[in-house]
C-alpha cells in the first residue's frame, strides 16, 4: 500500500504536472474569431438588389463566385420558363462558356437543369437541339469518366423527348462512330446504351438498316463488358424488330451469348431472355427456348456456378412466363429444380476447426452465394405456388416452403415472410396448410422476421378467413355452417395467443417502432374476429399499453386502435364502457402527458366517427380542458377548438356552439401565457373561417365531406339496430322452445294421471254402469274431475269415446238407455252434473293462474288430500241420488244456485285466483293462487237437455 501510483512509467506527480501543461497550452491558443467572413468577402458577395433575374444572373456568372454560379444553374429552368427570350439569348450562352472549365458540382447542377428544360417543354425541340443538345453530346466526350457518365446519362433521359429526325441526324451517327472497334470500351458501350434508347424511337425498318447491323457486331465484341452490355439492350431491340426479324437476327446472337465462357454474359442473357417471353410465339419458345433454358440450368447446377443466384432470382418468372408451353415432365422437372435451389447449400458448411484454414476460407464466399440463392427462392415462393397450382401445393411445394420458413438465415425467412399473404391468397381453401408457419413466424424470435409478417397482417387474416369459409362449399346445410364456423374458429384460437405474445415481446423490447406497427395492425382484426373476442383478448391489452410509459408513437397507435375497436363493436353498453374508460384514463389522468394523448385521441375521434357520435360523448369532456392548469394542456386544445366547431350542426348543436363561443371569450380575455394566448388568437381566427352546417328540411345540397359524415351515421344507426334485432331473435328462440317444454311435461303429467287410477277403481266403476244402466258418480276418494281433464285433446278425446263404446254396449245388452252421468248440486256439498261429451270439440288445457307451466306432480297430491278431508267431512248416510232425485233437484234449485254461485264469485272476487276455463266438461272453476277447494259453478243439467234441437222450457222452482 507504500507505494506510489505509477501511469505508463510515471508516478503520479509527473502525470498531473503534465496535465496542468497540456491544459496551460489550451488556454494558450488562439480565439476563434466571430465573423465568418472578412468585409472584402462580403462586399465581393453583395449584389446590386435593383438588378432584374437576368442581368443578376449575368453578372453571377461573369463576375461570382462558384457557390453563386451553382446557384444560377440549378436555377435556370425557372429562369428560363419566366424569361424565355433574354434568357435564350443571353443566359444560355453564358451557362456554355462557364461549362467548360467548370467544377463537377457544378457540372453535375447542369445535368439537372437541362432534363428539367426538357421536360418542362418550355422551349421548341429544334431550338434545344440547337443549343442544349449540342452541349451534352460535346460533354459526354469529357475525359473525366465521371463528367462523361452524367452527361451520358442526361443525353438518355432527354432523347424520348426529342423527334426522330433530330435523333437520326444528331445522335445515331453518334451511337455508330462510338460503337466502332477502333473506339475506347468507353466509348462502345455507351454506343450499346445510346442505340437501346434509340430503338425505341424508330420504326423495325430503320432499326433493320442502320441499328441492327451494329447490334451485331457490339453483341460479338472482343471484351466481355461490351458484349454483356448490349445482350442486356437485346430485348428492346428486338421488340422494335418484331417476332420475324427477331427469329432470324437476335435469337441466333442470343443462344451464342448464353453459352459465353464469361458468367457475366450468361447472367444477361437469362436476363434478356426472360425479357423476351412475352415476344416469342408457341413455337419459338418450345423448340427454342425451353431447351435453352434447361440445358443452362442443369450446367449451372452441375457446376455450382456463380449463376446460380441469378437463376433464382429469374426462375420464377421463366416458369410463370413458360407456363402454357410446359409439357408434365418439363413442369415436374422445374418443381424439382425449384426445390433444390430451396435447400441449396443448407449441408454444405465447413467445421469451425477449419475455418481458419486460407482454402477453407473461400467456401465462405460460397456460403453468401448459397444464402442468396435461398434468399430469391423465398421471394419466389408465390409465383411458384401459382405455377404448382393450390391443389398440388402440398405434395409439391410444401416440404420446401416449410424448409424455408425454418432455413437459420434471417434474410430468407424474412424474404418468405414478405411474401407469406400473397401464398396464403394463392392458396384458397387450402391455406390450413400453412397454418403452423404463420403461427411460428409470429413466434420467431428476430424482430426483423415479425415485422415483415407484422406488415401484411390484414391481409393475411383476410385470406385465411376467406379460404376456410371455401373449405366447406361442399357440405351442404348447418352443417356446412357448423363446420365452417368450427374451422374458424380454432384457427384464430391459435393464432391470437400468438398475436399476443409477439406484442408482449415487443413491449418488451427497444423497437417500439416494432411494437407501434403491431398495435396499428390490431385495429384490422375488426375485419376477422367477432366484437366479443376483440373485446375480451385484444381490448385490455391495448390499454395497458395506453397506461403505462411507453413512447408517443405506441400511445397513438395504441389509442387509434381503441377507437377503431369502439367503431366496430356491436354491443352498445361495451361502446359506452370503452368510451368511459378512454375518457377516465387519458382524460382524468392526473399527469398532463395523459390529457394532451386525450386531445390527440379526440383528432382520430373526429376522423373515425360521425359527429353526433363525437359530440355526444367527447365534445365537452374538450371544452374542459381549456380550463386545465397546465399551459401546454390549454396550447393543445386550443388548436383543436376550430376543428370542434367544424363538427356541429345547426339547430341540434346550437347549445354546444354556446358553450364553445364562451370558452374562446373566456380565453381570449383572462389568458396569461404568452404562447396560448397567440394560440387562442390564431384559433379564434381560423373559426371566424367556419360556417356552421345548418340542415335544411327543404334544400339539401350535400358535400363530400356531409356525404361522409352521413355514412359514418348510418353505420352507427346500423349497430344499433343490429343489436336489437339480436335480442327480438333471442327472444324469439326462448319463446319458442317453451310450447316443446310444455309438450314434454303434458305427456309426463298424462302418464302420471293414468297411473294414478288403479285396476280396482276401474273394476268397480263398469260394475256400477252394469247394473244401473247409468255411469255412476265418480267416488269422493278418487281423482278430482278437474285434475282428470288437464290431458292434452287428443287423449281427452280418446277416453271419452271409449267410454260412449261402453255405454252403448251395456246399453244394448241390458235393454236400458244409458244417460249421461249427473252430478250432485254444489249446494248440497256435492259436485255439480258434467255435462255431455262431445267428441267434435278439443278441450282445452288448464293452466295454473300462478305458475307458467302445467301442474305438476305435488300439486295433485296436495289436492287429493283436501279432497279427502272433503270426504270425511260428508256424512256417511248420504246415499248416492238416482236420476230422478237430480232432474228434480236441479228444476227446484235452479234459481237458487245460480244466485248463490254469483254471490260466492263477487265475495271471492279479490281473494281467489283467475277464472279456468275447461272445454271437456264445460264447467267455469275458480280457484284461489293458495290451492284452496275450488268453488264449483251451476251449469245445466245434461238430462234436460232432448235429442232434438229445441231447447225444453224449465220450470222455475218456487222461492222457500
Amino acid at each position: 500500500m507504500g507505494e506510489t501510483f505509477q501511469w505508463g512509467g510515471m508516478d503520479g506527480d509527473d502525470f498531473m504536472e503534465e496535465m496542468e501543461n497540456d491544459l496551460r497550452d489550451l488556454s494558450l491558443e488562439r480565439s476563434i474569431t466571430t465573423g465568418l467572413k472578412t468585409a472584402e468577402e462580403i462586399e465581393r458577395l453583395t449584389v446590386d438588389e435593383k438588378l432584374n433575374d437576368v442581368d443578376r444572373a449575368l453578372y453571377l456568372l461573369s463576375s461570382g463566385q462558384d457557390v453563386q454560379r451553382i446557384s444560377v444553374v440549378r436555377d435556370l429552368a425557372k429562369l428560363i420558363r419566366e424569361n424565355q427570350v433574354e434568357g435564350m439569348k443571353q443566359v444560355v450562352p453564358k451557362v456554355r462558356e462557364v461549362l467548360h472549365l467548370s467544377c463537377q458540382e457544378l457540372q453535375e447542377a447542369a445535368t439537372q437543369a437541362f432534363v428539367q428544360i426538357a421536360e418542362d417543354k418550355s422551349i421548341p425541340p429544334q431550338l434545344y437541339a440547337q443549343t442544349f443538345l449540342q452541349t451534352i453530346l460535346q460533354n459526354i466526350e469529357s475525359r473525366d469518366p465521371d463528367i462523361s457518365d452524367s452527361w451520358l446519362s442526361v443525353l438518355l433521359q432527354v432523347i424520348k423527348y426529342l423527334p426522330k429526325e433530330i435523333i437520326k441526324r444528331d445522335i445515331l451517327s453518334i451511337a455508330i462512330a462510338k460503337g466502332q472497334l477502333n473506339q475506347s470500351v468507353q466509348s462502345r458501350l455507351a454506343s450499346c446504351q445510346i442505340i437501346g434508347k434509340v430503338a425505341t424511337r424508330f420504326d423495325s425498318f430503320m432499326i433493320k438498316k442502320d441499328v441492327l447491323p451494329l447490334v451485331t457486331a457490339l453483341c460479338q465484341d472482343v471484351d466481355y463488358e461490351v458484349r454483356a452490355c448490349m445482350c442486356k439492350e437485346l430485348a428492346i431491340v428486338a421488340r422494335g424488330l418484331g417476332l420475324e426479324p427477331t427469329q432470324s437476327a437476335i435469337l441466333p446472337e442470343l443462344v451464342e451469348l448464353s453459352n459465353d465462357e464469361e458468367s457475366c454474359v450468361r447472367l444477361s442473357a437469362l436476363e434478356t431472355i426472360v425479357n423476351l417471353l412475352s415476344l416469342l410465339d408457341d413455337e419459338t419458345c418450345n423448340h427454342t427456348i425451353i431447351p435453352l433454358v434447361c440445358k443452362y440450368c442443369d450446367n449451372a447446377m452441375q457446376n455450382k456456378d456463380v449463376t446460380l443466384p441469378s437463376i433464382a432470382k429469374q426462375f420464377g418468372r421463366l416458369c410463370h412466363g413458360l407456363s402454357v408451353n410446359l409439357t408434365e415432365e418439363q413442369k415436374i422437372w422445374s418443381l424439382n429444380y425449384y426445390r433444390d435451389l430451396c435447400v441449396f447449400g443448407l449441408h454444405e458448411k465447413p467445421s469451425q476447426e477449419d475455418a481458419l484454414n486460407p482454402r477453407i476460407q473461400a467456401l465462405y464466399k460460397e456460403e453468401e452465394r448459397h444464402r442468396e440463392c435461398r434468399h430469391h427462392s423465398a421471394f419466389n415462393m408465390p409465383c411458384m405456388v401459382l405455377f404448382a397450382g393450390a391443389k398440388n401445393f402440398k405434395s409439391e411445394l410444401y416440404s420446401s416452403f416449410a424448409s424455408l420458413c425454418d432455413d437459420p438465415e434471417e434474410q430468407v425467412r424474412v424474404s418468405l415472410a414478405k411474401g407469406f399473404h400473397e401464398v396464403a391468397k394463392l392458396l384458397g381453401n387450402s391455406v390450413s396448410a400453412i397454418q403452423g408457419e404463420f403461427i411460428n413466424f409470429l413466434s420467431d424470435e428476430n424482430e426483423e422476421v415479425v415485422s415483415a409478417i407484422i406488415s401484411n397482417l390484414p391481409e393475411t387474416c383476410e385470406a385465411f378467413s376467406k379460404g376456410l369459409d371455401q373449405g366447406h362449399t361442399k357440405i351442404f346445410g348447418f352443417r356446412k355452417d357448423r363446420n365452417r364456423v368450427l374451422k374458424t374458429e380454432n384457427f384464430f384460437a391459435e393464432v391470437i395467443p400468438a398475436l399476443l405474445a409477439a406484442e408482449a415481446r415487443a413491449a418488451k423490447s427497444r423497437n417500439w417502432r416494432l411494437h407501434s406497427d403491431i398495435l396499428d395492425r390490431f385495429s384490422y382484426l375488426t375485419r376477422c374476429l367477432s366484437s366479443e373476442q376483440v373485446y375480451q383478448k385484444f381490448v385490455p391489452v391495448v390499454f395497458n399499453c395506453i397506461t403505462s410509459h411507453k413512447p408517443l408513437p405506441v400511445h397513438l397507435a395504441a389509442c387509434r386502435t381503441i377507437c377503431v375497436f369502439i367503431k366496430h363493436n356491436k354491443k352498445q353498453e361495451q361502446r359506452q364502457e370503452l368510451c368511459s374508460r378512454l375518457i377516465e384514463e387519458c382524460r382524468n389522468h392526473q399527469s398532463s402527458r395523459y390529457r394532451r394523448l386525450f386531445l390527440d385521441v379526440c383528432v382520430f375521434l373526429i376522423e373515425i366517427f360521425s359527429k353526433s357520435f363525437f359530440n355526444q360523448y367527447f365534445f365537452e369532456k374538450v371544452l374542459e380542458l381549456a380550463e386545465d392548469p397546465i399551459p401546454n394542456v390549454r396550447l393543445r386544445c386550443c388548436s383543436l377548438l376550430p376543428l370542434l366547431k367544424s363538427q356541429l350542426k345547426l339547430p341540434k348543436d346550437r347549445q354546444l356552439l354556446q358553450q364553445l363561443d364562451l370558452v374562446v371569450r373566456k380565453l381570449l380575455v383572462m389568458e396569461k401565457d404568452r404562447d396560448v394566448t397567440a394560440a387562442i388568437r390564431q384559433a379564434a381566427t381560423d373559426m371566424d373561417k367556419f360556417q356552421v352546417v345548418v340542415e335544411s328540411l327543404t334544400t339539401k345540397h350535400y358535400f363530400e365531406e356531409d356525404v361522409l359524415d352521413q355514412k359514418k351515421e348510418d353505420e352507427e344507426r346500423l349497430l344499433i339496430q343490429l343489436e336489437v334485432k339480436e335480442k327480438e331473435d333471442n327472444d324469439k328462440e326462448t319463446t319458442s322452445t317453451k310450447p316443446e317444454r310444455r309438450r314434454t311435461e303434458a305427456k309426463t303429467n298424462e302418464r302420471n294421471i293414468g297411473s294414478a287410477s288403479t285396476p280396482a277403481k276401474k273394476a268397480s266403476r263398469l260394475k256400477a254402469v252394469s247394473a244401473s244402466g247409468r255411469k255412476s258418480i265418480p267416488s269422493p276418494t278418487g281423482p278430482p274431475t278437474h285434475t282428470a281433464n288437464r290431458a292434452s285433446s287428443g287423449q281427452a278425446g280418446k277416453k271419452a269415446a271409449t267410454k260412449l263404446a261402453r255405454a252403448k254396449k251395456t246399453e244394448a245388452v241390458n235393454g236400458t238407455p244409458t244417460t249421461p252421468p249427473t252430478r250432485i248440486p254444489s249446494k248440497a256439498g256435492k259436485k255439480s252434473p258434467a255435462p255431455e261429451l262431445n267428441n267434435n270439440t278439443k278441450p282445452a288445457i288448464r293452466r295454473r293462474a300462478d305458475s307458467d307451466g302445467y301442474l305438476a306432480a305435488a300439486s295433485r297430491t296436495a289436492r287429493a288430500e283436501r279432497l279427502k278431508k272433503k270426504e270425511s267431512s260428508i256424512p256417511s248416510s248420504t246415499s248416492i241420488p238416482t236420476s230422478s232425485d237430480v232432474r228434480r233437484s236441479s228444476l227446484g234449485n235452479l234459481a237458487h244456485e245460480r244466485r248463490s254461485s254469483l254471490k260466492s264469485e263477487q265475495s271471492h272476487k279479490g281473494s281467489t285466483g283467475s277464472l279456468d276455463r275447461k272445454s271437456t266438461s264445460g264447467d267455469v272453476t275458480r280457484r284461489s293462487s293458495g290451492g284452496s277447494i275450488p268453488q264449483p259453478r251451476v251449469t245445466k243439467s245434461p238430462s234436460l237437455r232432448t235429442s232434438g234441437n229445441t231447447t225444453p222450457k224449465v220450470r222455475r222452482a218456487a222461492k222457500p
